[in-house]
């Protein structure tokens, strides 16, 4: 009894052993080798979409602001009776004559034949900003903001007839073009100038009136 009770404990320990082997020193380095490229490269990724994230965010929110404005102005040009382009801001406004370009930093439109009640586009070319005034509050509201001028064709009202050529002629009907190019995406701030991802962004319409007899 005693001589089979000792090959038990023998056999016991001998199991023991065998089952808890450990990692050689250059297992373990290797293991926390791998261990730690994952791990940066996990950050990093991390990193890079948090950075991607904000910068689609930022595209959203200017493609939405933008929009906004655009949705606007187009659906105040398509309900308008008359309509005219020229100078202006705030308290006053010069259209341009006739047999001249027409061009100018302001758009005024009415709904009626009365001139006296009107929806005024303007461009505040010093502060970059784009202005909606209604007669009726004489309050202007900014709709856009952060603008440029990058190609010399922005923060302008213009009119171009169906070829694309710029009219001069008020007789015939023709289309309203402006353009915003924006220095900078809003809402998270993310500026796109030199050393960024973008010189500036540029959306473009052309509208007529649906009101035009």
């Amino acid at each position: 009894m005693k001589l089979f009770s000792r090959k038990y404990t023998i056999n016991r320990v001998s199991g023991l052993r065998r089952g808890t082997h450990g990692l050689t020193l250059v297992e373990m380095m290797v293991a926390i080798a791998v261990f730690s490229l994952v791990g940066t490269a996990l950050v990093y990724t991390h990193i890079f979409g948090l950075r991607f994230d904000q910068l689609v965010t930022s595209k959203l929110g200017a493609s939405d602001r933008s929009r906004i404005g655009f949705d606007k102005l187009t659906t105040d040009i398509r309900a308008s009776k008359l309509w005219a382009i020229g100078s202006g801001n705030s308290s006053s406004f010069t259209p341009c004559g006739n047999a001249t370009n027409q061009i100018g930093n302001a758009l005024q439109l009415s709904y009626t034949t009365d001139t006296n009640t009107y929806v005024r586009y303007y461009f505040d070319t010093n502060a970059a900003k784009l202005y909606r005034l209604e007669s009726a509050s004489g309050v202007p509201t900014m709709l856009c903001d952060s603008l440029t001028n990058t190609t010399g064709q922005s923060m302008s009202f213009r009119a171009e007839d169906y070829r694309g050529s710029n009219t001069s002629d008020l007789t015939f009907k023709y289309v309203i073009v402006t353009t915003l190019e924006f220095c900078q995406y809003q809402y998270p701030l993310t500026r796109v100038g030199p050393g960024y991802y973008y010189n500036y962004y540029r959306m473009q319409f052309r509208v007529a009136s649906h009101n035009y007899d």
